[in-house]
């Protein structure tokens, strides 16, 4: 007879990150002046920088959104893409021929259905990167080679400094403009996890080999209906000492059953001399930190005893590691739309004001965050005027989201995301307005609208 004792030392899954998507963005003007020729047909930010922080640690996937473009010839841009382990992504080049953009706004998705074209006029929407050959762009940008797709960030921590290049390498009379930029992550869904462990025989601890057998189960008690729902996996087990072993474990997305999970252990040693099982089985906890296990009891089992030993408690053992971590299941969120036709009014926002209309009022938000997609049409009456604009909820402000005006007198359409951190209860939600560059004011009138949406992520 040989009794087998596995006392806990640590079985974890930790929630380390989560599953929604997180959006950085920087509000840089990259502007490209008329005739450039002095700055080398750099934009006046170059580079622009996001430094990201509380980001995945490793993406799944990421989308890059250039926010109000403008060109009379857009196939002159560079946009060069630097990510924080020095990966280098050519955006765009030589895309969109001499059909001049005002205000558009594109995504880069390297899952996305289209590309860009070389002659076409660039509509906003969501693009793979799109490259119609490729030269280095000047310092301090680095030089070639570049890649051509986002998927080398796949896997990768986004957590650090990305910078953004824009360059003109035509340096002619078109000049240009991109109005902020934004960095979308999906974190890759980890499933893995620690098991840490003392193995011990008829009361002594294992020195030397052992395989170690494990099994995901719905029950804590095997029954005739008790398949595994994952497993199992074998881990040989070599030069042990004292007992004492750490192995990952990955289970895929059967961690995630909702319902409680069970660890089922079955050990042999020597290796051969058939398997025994550890009882009880050991629950899997999910827990969002931990520095100790409070309970780490030992199992014991016999194969043919007539009487069994009571099980001892190992009492509070320490964590000597801690890896691996798959994430929480996200509380759905909850959405506030709104479309409204403002009426006619005239802004002179030298400093920052209220739009004339209030977006919302009286909606009970979850303590969270917000994501706030927002649209705004209106018009300035002279050309060459900035605006930033800014929305609130409760009394916290996003950052803020440029828009740039060639035109006077015609009627254009802005778009922004933002996120914002919200209390629970009853907000007052508006959007405010700054000017930021030239001289006109911000105009609607009946013919303009404002929409958005709102997402309220519970914390």
């Amino acid at each position: 007879m040989h009794r087998f004792v596995a006392p806990a030392l640590g079985l974890l899954v930790a929630l380390t990150s989560s599953a929604l998507a997180q959006t950085y963005f920087s509000t840089d003007q990259m502007i490209i002046p008329i005739n450039a020729a002095a700055t080398g047909g750099r934009a006046g930010v170059y580079p622009s920088t996001i430094n990201v922080s509380g980001g995945p640690a490793r993406i799944q996937d990421i989308t890059v959104t250039l926010t109000n473009m403008q060109h009379g010839a857009p196939s002159d841009f560079n946009v060069l893409l630097v990510g924080p382990q020095g990966q280098k992504v050519l955006l765009m080049r030589g895309c969109g021929g001499n059909q001049a953009i005002s205000l558009t706004t594109v995504n880069f998705n390297q899952n996305a259905a289209a590309s860009l074209t070389s002659g076409g006029k660039i509509l906003p929407g969501t693009y793979k990167p799109t490259q119609f050959g490729a030269v280095p762009l000047p310092p301090p940008a680095p030089g070639t080679p570049y890649d051509t797709s986002l998927g080398v960030f796949t896997g990768t921590n986004a957590n650090g400094a990305w910078t953004l290049y824009v360059w003109d390498d035509f340096n002619d009379a078109a000049g240009g403009a991109i109005n902020g930029w934004s960095l979308n992550f999906t974190g890759q869904t980890q499933t893995s996890f620690t098991y840490q462990g003392v193995l011990e025989k008829d009361g002594t601890p294992i020195s030397g080999d052992a395989n170690v057998r494990f099994t995901l189960h719905g029950g804590a008690v095997s029954s005739v209906l008790d398949q595994p729902l994952a497993g199992p996996i074998v881990r040989s087990l070599t030069g042990l000492e004292s007992g004492l072993f750490t192995t990952d474990l990955d289970f895929g997305s059967a961690v995630f059953a909702p319902r409680e999970l069970w660890l089922g252990i079955e050990v042999e040693s020597p290796p051969g001399s058939g398997y025994t099982p550890i009882s009880p089985r050991t629950r899997l906890a999910i827990v969002p930190i931990a520095g100790r296990a409070l309970n780490a009891d030992k199992a014991t089992t016999a194969d043919r005893a007539t009487t069994a030993d009571s099980a001892t408690t190992a009492g509070s053992a320490p964590w000597s590691g801690i890896t691996g971590a798959p994430l929480a299941v996200a509380n759905p969120p909850r959405v506030f739309s709104f479309v409204t036709t403002p009426t006619s009014n005239t802004i002179t926002p030298v400093s920052e004001s209220q739009l004339p209309y209030t977006v919302l009022s009286g909606s009970d938000f979850q303590a969270g965050i917000a994501v706030v997609d927002f649209s705004i049409s209106g018009f300035t009456n002279i050309a060459q005027t900035g605006f930033q604009f800014r929305f609130r909820i409760g009394n916290t402000y996003s950052s803020p989201v440029n828009f740039f005006f060639n035109q006077a007198g015609v009627h254009q359409s802005f778009s922004g995301k933002v996120v914002i951190p919200v209390p629970a209860g009853s907000q007052a939600c508006s959007l405010w307005v700054t000017r930021t560059f030239g001289s006109g004011s911000f105009q609607v009138d009946t013919s303009d609208s404002v929409t958005y949406t709102i997402l309220n992520f519970r914390q």
